[in-house]
């Protein structure tokens, strides 16, 4: 048996405050029965918060920093798989990547068993922002701050815009607001640019951790985890 407040704040991203002000508000249920603080509660009890019931399957999410030479997949015969960096302690079972980095791609990515937020995320309808750290093969013209403005064509008819930042010398941060196949380095081509290097240091508010080693990943806080459902 376990604590009401203790599930709650295990399985949602309330605080210990919130949790007493629904439990006191009578906005808690358990066995369809209104909730006091305190109450103990066994496994199979439904509980529901505001009409709505409880997922008590514990949910992970992953801020993980990609290597290059890793597939963002789950599984390939010929490749090594960004889900091969992810320890036994982390059950893989319903875990799915929030969005693709190229194989040679480094930096932020997320892995979560959240499959709603994270297809809310990566909707293009709700353009969040992504922004990486691109390095080319030579020294960039300052023009590209307006081309990327007023937009480039790529895949032939698609016009892709982002926003340049930190340009200096053969290197700049690039925030786009959608995913497209290879977008990034699409762009920088239809300038006569190759890029060399790239890795992705947002994701929304997420910010890569600094002190996450590449090839490492740890689990998000419950303020990461606002920040994105915020989005």
């Amino acid at each position: 048996m376990q604590r009401l407040e203790k599930i709650i704040s295990e399985h949602t991203n309330y605080t210990r405050k919130d949790i007493k002000n629904l439990i006191l508000r009578k906005q808690v249920l358990v066995n369809g029965k209104v909730a006091n603080l305190g109450l103990k509660c066994a496994p199979n009890d439904q509980i529901s918060i505001k009409n709505k019931i409880l997922n008590q399957t514990k949910r992970y999410y992953i801020m993980l920093n990609k290597p290059s030479g890793y597939l963002s997949a789950n599984y390939d015969k010929n490749d090594k798989t960004v889900f091969e960096l992810i320890g036994n302690e982390i059950p893989k079972k319903n875990l799915a990547l929030w969005g693709r980095l190229d194989k040679d791609t480094e930096g932020l990515i997320i892995l979560s068993t959240n499959g709603e937020l994270g297809h809310k995320l990566l909707s293009p309808k709700n353009h969040v922002p992504k922004t990486y750290y691109v390095q080319t093969n030579r020294i960039l013209n300052n023009n590209i701050i307006q081309e990327f403005e007023k937009g480039v064509l790529i895949d032939l008819n698609h016009l892709a815009k982002g926003t340049v930042s930190n340009l200096d010398k053969n290197t700049c941060k690039l925030t786009i607001f959608e995913g497209k196949f290879h977008q990034v380095k699409k762009m920088f081509k239809s300038l006569n640019y190759e890029v060399t290097y790239l890795k992705r240091l947002t994701f929304g508010n997420l910010q890569l951790d600094d002190s996450l080693r590449i090839g490492d990943y740890r689990l998000l806080t419950n303020e990461e985890i606002q920040q994105l459902e915020n989005e």
